[in-house]
């Protein structure tokens, strides 16, 4: 991402002409919260202007604000009154975005560009084919900027040379609070680079960093579990259960300091493992399309990264779970091909449509194991062939202790002792 100043001696800007695509927007933010956005969780439009000012350059600014027709009067009102114009879209198709009317209004004003005259485009979009053309749309303008979801924007280095990208609520700040951006570690994080690990590691940084005055602790070593019969191991990982479990813990969203080391998880998995190397196939499921750069770590430290098509129409849809859930009725992860013993399989998982599909396994004697919070998992009782094992204290996964609620056990419990935890 890079910040573009015009030269103060250049000719004076024509202007900042801002583009966003609503539909595109809007629909994104609902994937990143989970649920249709509300007033409440919208952007607050009114700071768009600071910001474009801030990252572009003192000019003349004009925005405006495309969507579907015929809109709703509350919020055309309230969009004339932040000072944007508006443009209405003919048609409503779902799931898509006013890419269309956007390319037309931008290449009107390319053609009527005066020579001599910087102007710059700002879009706010996450429409790949879009973006992919605004360098030869808008080729007489100065710079072309686009905001949005960064792990929803195109991976694409090549455009980097044109556009500047920019975080619609880290750069841009348009939130009013921090969203649960649940499924993507950090730029930041993403970027420090990983080396793979074996079954048991030497002692060495794990992915969780620490702060500037912590030593780094070492990996724990596990020990490989032996067992006479040879299984193959898979861990299978929902990516959305994870953080959101996290997220409520913690009470806000994770950051690449409270999420889990996956490169210690895997090494649990392997000492789990009854395969004949010790080894583990690992699959990372998470809503598409994924920051690439968290997705190059995950391949870096043995994990298959799975991305999963989020249902534009049901927000809500638990899509990573029923992809893992639908996995699980594979013949291979069943043991039904008859090729060799059936193998053992490890989720880290909360839902109880996941419990459901492991629990439909045939027993061979392999190991189910469900891996996460167990306080927050269906009750051990109703199945009784899946163990439970803690991702905190069983395989050591975080840098620091989690502030998690268990609940006072009241058939074992110290009255003396809780009274005084109490007051």
């Amino acid at each position: 991402m890079s910040l573009h100043h015009p030269d103060p001696d250049s000719a004076p800007p024509r202007g900042h002409y801002v583009f966003v695509d609503g539909p595109s927007i809007d629909g994104t933010l609902g994937r990143v919260i989970g649920q249709p956005p509300g007033p409440d969780t919208r952007p607050d439009w009114r700071r768009l202007e600071a910001f474009v000012k801030q990252h572009c350059g003192p000019a003349p600014y004009l925005a405006t604000f495309v969507f579907w027709a015929p809109g709703q009067q509350g919020f055309m009102h309230f969009l004339r009154s932040s000072g944007f114009m508006i443009a209405l879209g003919d048609r409503f198709v779902p799931g898509q975005s006013c890419a269309d009317l956007i390319r037309e209004r931008i290449g009107r004003l390319n053609d009527a560009a005066e020579p001599g005259r910087s102007w710059q485009v700002i879009v706010g979009t996450h429409n790949a084919e879009l973006i992919a053309s605004l360098p030869e749309l808008a080729n007489q303008a100065e710079r072309i900027s686009v905001f949005g979801f960064t792990e929803f924007l195109p991976d694409a280095p090549e455009l980097e040379v044109r556009i500047d990208f920019y975080d619609i609520e880290d750069d841009a700040q348009l939130f009013r609070i921090p969203l649960p951006r649940m499924e993507f570690e950090d730029e930041l994080a993403a970027s420090q680079p990983v080396e793979p690990r074996l079954a048991i590691p030497p002692a060495q940084p794990a992915l969780i960093q620490p702060s500037a005055l912590e030593q780094p602790a070492a990996a724990p070593a596990f020990v490989p579990r032996m067992s006479e019969t040879q299984r193959e191991c898979y861990l299978i990982v929902d990516g959305r259960s994870i953080e959101k479990e996290l997220g409520e813990i913690l009470g806000e969203k994770p950051n690449p300091g409270t999420r889990p080391d996956w490169g210690t998880v895997l090494d649990f998995a392997r000492s789990q493992s009854s395969s004949a190397d010790g080894e583990v196939k690992a699959l990372f499921a998470h809503i598409a399309p994924g920051h690439a750069g968290f997705r190059r770590a995950l391949k870096d430290l043995g994990y298959t990264s799975s991305p999963v098509r989020p249902d534009d129409t049901q927000p809500m849809r638990p899509v990573v779970e029923e992809f893992i859930c639908g996995l699980l009725g594979a013949r291979t992860l069943r043991g039904d091909d008859g090729q060799s013993a059936a193998p053992d399989i490890m989720v880290i998982g909360h839902g109880q449509a996941i419990f459901e599909a492991l629990s439909d396994i045939p027993d061979q004697g392999q190991r189910l194991c469900a891996l996460g919070f167990p306080e927050r998992m269906p009750p051990a009782e109703f199945y009784p062939r899946i163990e439970q094992l803690d991702i905190e204290r069983d395989a050591h996964a975080f840098g620091a202790e989690l502030p998690r609620e268990f609940g006072v056990d009241v058939d074992n419990f110290d009255p003396d002792e809780e009274l005084s935890r109490l007051f």
